[in-house]
């Protein structure tokens, strides 16, 4: 959730209608947005989380105006070309490698704006920031710096300056164990032996992203007329997005943008780029999306509503440019929501589907909830274990080498999670770890899914669905395993043969794949020694991983 602070007089001001608050909030409501909050003058209006570019009074002003038909489509921020350079060393590629600015002069600044912009900063910090791990913003008081700006990386203990709200000079680790954001934000550099600096000319030190600025440089007040703006991030196309909003909210605040040239070794980029995405549409999609009959005319003029410029329409195409500061379009999905709200959720008559259809379960659910009925009475007890993982305990520790799996990206909050579960097993084991304190013998199962890469679908990736039993005490083996698995082929109503193999989790001549059909739908065995003592297991494991989706192919 996120809430934008602001008052209603300011809103009153800033669209170009006047608006009672009932009719203001009817507006945000139609928007797919909420007034929460009122208390006399001060209003606070949840936004949806993906429109970063609505975080202020200013940009959700501009969005009202031009729903309301008060504008059309986005008004374009004017940008004045300039010689300010931004210049990015080799060094800090591998630690922090983007950074995006520009420059704003003629600002008339209040307490109220500077508390704003302070807000606004910290909101996109902990939201479309991901806590400044993607993105990190910083301010300055143009006047007090000397071009061109720096970004490299420095050996921490050489980085030294005042940090914002200290009075005392600090290096780069000291800031990291003593000041407030460094010990909140240290982790965003843990490991790393060089940490990015921006210098001016006169290597004046303007800040250690993501974590501090300087107070000297980098301490914005009331009385601050020209500001130098910097973000620096991970993600370049983030950065664009990010610099691109804070333009237009200072345009809006009736300042003058100059653009600043990013340069390194390879390229030269000017920022704010204000760059527009151009997308297709066609109005069978929306019609089949949304469920409601417009045309490509109507659809055409219910696009500015939503910010759009519509290019051309030819046929069943509409051909539009998205605005720079929308961060949220990813799909046509998203255009033909947007179209919903324009239209009005409201005047979308809801139709009961002219279908002989009654809802039921899936075979597969049915099969599903039946095993683990039968299983539960056949004196196992059921798991049901995360599906995110990692590698060591699907490989390493099962003795495998790596197989095709589904890798989580670099942002995740665990460390201790990198992939998606391939196989079932390993996360099975856990439980057994999990509950070594207790009596045995232990006999589990778990019905659930496994994701595998398949560059056949849309997603690159399919769902498996799979049948794991574990069997863990003192005398367990292949014998009492297979007891399970003919119990359960019986059940399903399917003849299989175990068809010995090797595999390095299983001691070799102890296990073997499960065919049926002649397709292997699955394996079963006497866990390797080697395996339970990675696991710091003292008991026998057997166990057996049937795939179920391929039995309801058969």
């Amino acid at each position: 959730m996120v809430i934008v602070d602001t008052t209603f007089s300011r809103m009153q001001k800033l669209v170009k209608k006047e608006l009672t608050l009932e009719e203001l909030e009817q507006v945000l409501a139609d928007m797919g947005m909420e007034l929460d909050d009122v208390e006399q003058d001060i209003i606070k209006i949840e936004i949806t989380a993906e429109r970063i570019d609505l975080i202020s009074a200013e940009g959700l002003a501009r969005a009202i105006n031009s729903y309301l038909g008060l504008i059309q489509g986005y008004e374009d921020v004017s940008v004045e070309k300039s010689d300010y350079e931004h210049v990015v060393e080799e060094s800090v590629k591998k630690v922090r490698g983007f950074t995006r600015s520009f420059v704003v002069k003629g600002l008339s600044l209040t307490e109220d704006s500077v508390k704003t912009l302070m807000q606004v900063q910290e909101k996109i910090h902990e939201t479309y920031g991901r806590k400044r791990k993607k993105v990190a913003i910083g301010v300055y008081d143009l006047n007090l710096l000397k071009f061109p700006i720096t970004y490299k990386a420095e050996k921490p203990e050489d980085i030294l300056f005042v940090p914002l709200d200290m009075g005392q000079e600090m290096n780069g680790i000291q800031i990291l164990k003593e000041h407030p954001k460094g010990q909140m934000y240290a982790y965003l550099l843990e490991g790393e032996t060089l940490f990015p600096v921006h210098r001016d000319a006169d290597n004046k030190v303007l800040s250690m992203p993501p974590i501090i600025n300087s107070n000297s440089l980098g301490k914005v007040s009331a009385d601050t007329k020209d500001l130098f703006v910097e973000s620096t991030g991970p993600s370049a196309e983030a950065l664009d997005h990010i610099m691109d909003i804070f333009a237009t909210m200072f345009a809006d605040w009736n300042g003058t943008i100059f653009s600043v040239t990013i340069k390194d070794e390879n390229e030269e980029v000017v920022c704010p780029s204000f760059k527009k995405q151009e997308w297709t549409i066609t109005a069978e999609v929306v019609k089949n999306l949304i469920g409601i009959n417009v045309t490509t005319k109507e659809i055409a003029t219910l696009l500015p509503k939503m910010q759009y410029t519509v290019v051309r329409t030819e046929k069943d195409e509409i051909k539009v440019l998205v605005p720079s500061v929308r961060t949220d379009i990813w799909h046509p999905v998203d255009i033909a929501d947007d179209v919903a709200r324009a239209y009005g959720y409201n005047n979308i008559i809801p139709h009961v589907p002219n279908l002989s259809t009654v809802g039921a379960m899936l075979p597969m659910n049915i099969l599903k909830e039946d095993l683990a009925y039968f299983l539960v009475g056949f004196g196992l007890i059921e798991l049901n274990s995360w599906a995110l993982t990692n590698h060591i305990d699907q490989y390493e520790k099962m003795n495998l080498s790596e197989e095709p799996h589904v890798k989580l990206g670099k942002d995740t909050q665990d460390s201790n999670l990198s992939q998606v579960r391939s196989w079932m097993i390993p996360e099975a084991i856990k439980t057994l770890v999990a509950n070594r304190s207790s009596e045995y013998p232990q006999k589990v199962f778990e019905l659930g899914i496994c994701v595998l890469p398949d560059d056949t679908k849309d997603v690159n990736a399919r769902n498996v669905d799979k049948l794991v039993c574990l069997l863990c005490e003192e005398k367990t083996d292949f014998t009492q395993i297979k007891q399970i698995l003919d119990a359960v082929c019986k059940f399903i109503g399917v003849e299989y043969v175990v068809k010995e193999s090797k595999h390095n989790s299983f001691i070799e001549g102890r296990m073997g794949d499960i065919i049926v059909n002649e397709k292997k739908i699955g394996i079963i065995g006497e866990i390797n020694p080697q395996v339970l003592d990675n696991w710091d297991l003292k008991m026998p494991v057997t166990a057996l991983e049937i795939d179920l989706s391929i039995i309801s192919e058969l």
